[in-house]
């Protein structure tokens, strides 16, 4: 009998711990249409607003938690720019010639819902960095880089837009 009261509790504990836990949304409710312009350019790279925004849009399409339309028909709209974009030496060999290079884009983002004309999250700064290799030998080499930066800005800016933790 003292076995089952103890089982029962904890059981219990376990059911009253879990119903306070929520896997729903910031946006959840009245946000479920996001319109996606495109970001402003503000580094020397050219098209780099271009591949970002294109990108975020199919990440929040794969995603599937908002729709994303028009601004005219939505919800909420990301708004931002991409503050910088800088290509720097990282490591050197003996002779003080570049081994490595360091890739870094940094974007601000805000998400503004256009029902109550207010921000749901503001100015938010992401920075990713990626270091690659010269030689095309090894594995990381710009490309890979930069589609290693594109990833995880995609994977933060939907972490901030649909996913409560």
């Amino acid at each position: 009998m003292r076995i089952l009261r103890i089982t029962l509790i904890l059981l219990l504990s376990l059911l009253a711990a879990c119903g306070r836990y929520s896997t729903s949304g910031r946006t959840a409710g009245d946000i479920k249409k996001i319109a996606i312009p495109y970001l402003e350019n503000e580094t020397a790279e050219p098209e780099i607003e271009i591949e970002i925004t294109q990108r975020v849009i199919d990440g929040l399409i794969k995603d599937n938690t908002l729709k994303v339309t028009g601004e005219d028909d939505a919800d909420a709209v990301l708004e931002g720019s991409i503050t910088e974009y800088s290509n720097v030496p990282f490591t050197f060999s003996n002779e003080l010639q570049a081994d490595q290079y360091r890739l870094l884009v940094g974007l601000r983002v805000s998400l503004l819902d256009r029902k109550k004309n207010t921000y749901i999250w503001q100015d938010k700064n992401i920075s990713k960095y990626a270091n690659y290799y010269l030689e095309t030998s090894t594995e990381q080499t710009y490309e890979k880089a930069l589609e290693d930066i594109y990833r995880d800005i995609v994977e933060e800016i939907l972490g901030a837009t649909v996913q409560e933790w």
